[in-house]
């Protein structure tokens, strides 16, 4: 008979370890694995633990692994699906460009709105001085809204300023998650059975063996925990991302034009714009510019006087020197005579 329990421990010693080992070698790496070899992964592991158990593999549910139950060849219920919208996993994200004439105002109905909803500044940042020291201020902020008062937060978020630009996305993270969730039920089952074995086990090679199997699962077990609740943070609280300009005169937002003439006449204003623009620019160049203008252009004139004074004395020594020589022509000439 102590054999026979020596030999039963020892057999389900080896299945934990092979059933360990498998899981170890996956786990590690399961964060960058894709969400098929994933939920493979995780379907086998809890196939194997329960037939460890006894437990008949072709009687378990699917829920964990699809978040739905569904009969074959039936048509679904209003009920069915509903439940099987209620149990996606979805990651909304919003991203506003915003500017205002009132910054200080927006600013605070940012962080008032953000309250009211009961969620709450990730991230915030300013930039600039004001108006009155000619450096507009710019403002930058990562919130988290409530899933369910998302709609809310965009109803009221034309009381900050002028709404640019809109995007948002959502991102269906539903089989990643009920993988991630299938394995760390398949963990615990791994983890309360090591327990279990090392309660009974009363050689030293056999608590070490297990005892290292057992931190190697409860390792496991912090990182998916750790993934749950991250996905859990990101579906219960979308991101909203506002970039909030000040701005002396409100941008003018034109409707695409469809007509010739709505062609012409807007490729006409933009061409005063750029016109004007190009003015504008080349004045403040030349205002802002003038210290060095102005010095730029007397040593320019210095130069030219100079080279002015230069070439009239050579053209008097060329000059002198041509009389000269005209003057021996001619007294060489009369001598000859």
């Amino acid at each position: 008979m102590r054999n026979r329990g020596f030999l039963a421990l020892s057999a389900a010693l080896l299945m934990t370890a092979y059933i360990l080992g498998g899981c170890a070698s996956q786990g590690r790496g399961s964060a960058a694995a894709p969400a098929t070899e994933q939920r493979s992964v995780a379907m086998q592991d809890a196939r194997a633990a329960n037939e460890a158990a006894g437990i008949d593999g072709g009687q378990q549910k699917s829920v964990a692994a699809n978040g739905t139950a569904s009969t074959a060849g039936s048509n679904p219920t209003a009920g069915e699906i509903a439940a099987a919208s209620s149990s996606q996993k979805i990651i909304e994200r919003l991203s506003y460009q915003i500017e205002t004439l009132k910054f200080d105002d927006s600013v605070r109905k940012v962080q008032s709105l953000c309250t009211e909803l009961n969620g709450y500044v990730q991230d915030s940042s300013v930039t600039g001085s004001g108006i009155e020291k000619q450096d507009l201020r710019s403002a930058s902020f990562v919130l988290r809204i409530p899933q369910e008062k998302l709609s809310q937060f965009k109803s009221g978020a034309g009381s900050i300023g002028s709404i640019l630009n809109l995007t948002s996305s959502s991102e269906n993270i539903s089989e990643s998650y009920y993988d991630t969730e299938a394995r760390l039920k398949s963990l615990r089952t791994q983890q309360e059975r090591l327990m279990a074995l090392l309660q009974k086990s009363g050689s030293l090679t056999d608590i070490i063996a297990l005892e290292k199997a057992l931190a190697d699962v409860n390792y496991q077990i912090e990182q998916y925990t750790g993934t749950l609740r991250q996905y859990d943070s990101l579906i219960n609280y979308s991101t909203v991302s506002i970039q909030l300009n000040e701005v002396v005169k409100p941008t003018e937002l034109e409707k695409t034009p469809v007509t010739l003439g709505e062609k012409i006449s807007r490729q006409f204003r933009d061409s005063l714009r750029a016109l004007g623009g190009f003015g504008e620019g080349l004045l403040v160049f030349v205002l802002g510019g003038a210290p060095v203008i102005l010095l730029l252009a007397v040593i320019a004139a210095a130069v030219v006087l100079v080279l002015r004074k230069r070439r009239r004395r050579s053209g008097k020594a060329a000059k002198k020197a041509e009389a000269t020589f005209t003057q021996e022509q001619k007294e060489e000439s009369s001598g000859d005579k």
